[in-house]
């Protein structure tokens, strides 16, 4: 959504603003208000509720001090550092100032830089007219964001704006029937001096002045121009604000002063603004305050919101506040991420060494397979092995493979027996074989005995062997209810009789 900005400046009984609308990407001057306070009315608080109610409660409000309230120097300091800076131009400035500087709130801008040194246009306004202008402002429902100096933004604005011609030095010459200011910008374009007088060069009417009435600012203007008389023939001289809509003025100025006079008006702003800009005349310098807040390259201007006075409000659609908490919560997402991404690392390196296991022990049996589908494989496999081993040994009761499972988890691991033939029957288990003693014969019978998978266990018989070192035998393991061997053997001889 567009953020709506608001410049305003007071000029005598009249109050004078520019609106434009701003986006990510664009800028449009919206247009250009006068309202005159009413009779009966103490201030212009009335005007200024008239304004709103036209334009539209804004997002942004920037507003101007009437140039005779506020004193302004160029001040030269030979270093470049802003805390220095912020330390140094109030004592630099005091010595200029017909009272205290605790007294006044100071604002400043760089405006340009030589070698080391810096320049910077500073200004002080006494604490007392500041708050007189923002109580002003507040009976309006307006809390302003910059509280600047309006003559200063007009001729950083025609700096901006060559219109097709060279680039040059210029004096801007901005005023009414009540006030009058001037602004040299050299041809870097570095204002070089900064004035303001009472007193215009037009009438309420709109005429010019007699040639003695504007004496005083036709010769502030001269001394002006002859203190920077080295760039004097490369100077033109621009007329802005109310007096810029009267020829009669621009004569004056051109008869006086021997140079010809622009009208500031009716300069092209298509290149800071989108769309058609009408002839800005009488509000010049509201739309140059409006350039302090161009999407790119905004305007510095000076700000008096400072100290006691810094600006604490809210402004529509502005993300600045957020930054901190959003610089945190960027930083807290990228410690979850990197907590996920190892975890999601450390299961797959744990998965890829379940893998390898079940590769090296299902691979002697099902060769190369997937690790995923060895369980599948093995159960297969298993399946058409106890199909074989049914078909081989009948329907028996005991699995041949779980008996064989029972009596390689009875003995323990590397017991020396060497069993040379297994039957398995419907009734039990019949192995012969050799051991290495008597002993260990005695030991495999009481570990089968004690798996619980067999009933009787007997040795049918343990002798020496061949080898001397070894003992030949043959144990009849009986599954649990099933016939002792003996008692097979018995009915077998029977019915052979």
């Amino acid at each position: 959504m567009a953020q709506r900005i608001l410049a305003l400046e007071f000029v005598g009984d009249r109050v004078r603003a520019a609106v434009a609308e701003r986006s990510w990407n664009s800028f449009n001057l919206a247009g250009t208000y006068d309202k005159v306070r009413a009779d009966g009315e103490t201030d212009l608080s009335g005007a200024l509720s008239r304004l709103i109610a036209e334009t539209g409660q804004p997002d942004i409000v920037i507003s101007a001090l009437p140039a005779d309230r506020v004193a302004k120097r160029l001040l030269e300091l030979p270093f470049k550092d802003t805390r220095r800076l912020h330390q140094v131009v109030p004592f630099a400035l005091e010595e200029h100032l017909p009272f205290p500087v605790d007294n006044g709130t100071v604002a400043f801008t760089r405006v340009g830089r030589e070698a080391d040194h810096t320049l910077v246009m500073a200004a002080v306004v006494r604490k007392t007219d500041l708050q007189h202008h923002l109580d002003l402002l507040q009976k309006a429902g307006l809390d302003p964001k910059t509280v600047t100096l309006a003559a200063l933004a007009l001729a950083a604005m025609f700096t901006r704006t060559h219109n097709g011609a060279k680039p040059m030095a210029h004096l801007v010459v901005e005023g009414d029937e009540s006030s009058t200011s001037v602004v040299l910008v050299d041809l870097g374009g570095t204002p070089r001096a900064l004035r303001s007088m009472p007193g215009g060069l037009m009438t309420s009417g709109g005429s010019a002045v007699s040639q003695e009435a504007a004496a005083p600012i036709l010769n502030s203007v001269r001394q002006t121009l002859l203190a920077h008389g080295e760039e004097m023939d490369q100077t033109e001289v621009i007329v802005a604000g109310a007096a810029a809509a009267y020829p009669e003025v621009r004569r004056l100025l051109s008869d006086s002063l021997a140079m010809p006079v622009r009208d500031g008006g009716a300069f092209d702003y298509t290149g800071i603004f989108e769309g058609s800009v009408p002839n800005a005349g009488k509000y010049s310098s509201c739309v140059a305050m409006l350039l302090g807040e161009l999407p790119s390259k905004p305007l510095d201007l000076i700000n008096f919101r400072q100290g006691e006075f810094l600006f604490r409000g809210r402004v529509r659609g502005d993300l600045s506040p957020f930054y901190t908490s959003g610089i945190l919560a960027a930083a807290l997402l990228g410690v979850i991420l990197f907590r996920f991404a190892l975890g999601v690392s450390a299961n797959l390196h744990r998965l890829s060494q379940v893998n390898a296991e079940i590769a090296a022990v299902a691979g002697p049996v099902l060769g190369k397979t997937d690790p995923a589908n060895a369980r599948a494989q093995l159960k297969t496999g298993i399946a058409k092995t106890n199909q074989r081993l049914t078909l081989i040994g009948g329907n028996l009761t005991h699995s041949p493979l779980d008996t064989l499972v029972a009596v390689s988890q009875a003995l323990p691991p590397r017991f020396p027996v060497e069993m040379a033939d297994v039957q398995i029957d419907s009734n039990g288990l019949r192995v012969t074989g050799q051991a290495d003693s008597f002993t260990t014969v005695d030991q495999a019978k009481e570990a089968l005995e004690k798996s619980g998978y067999f009933g009787s266990i007997e040795v049918a018989h343990a002798k020496a062997g061949s080898d001397p070192s070894k003992v030949d035998f043959r144990m009849d393991a009986n599954f649990k209810g099933a016939t002792p061997a003996n008692a097979r053997d018995d009915a077998a001889n029977e019915r052979d009789e």
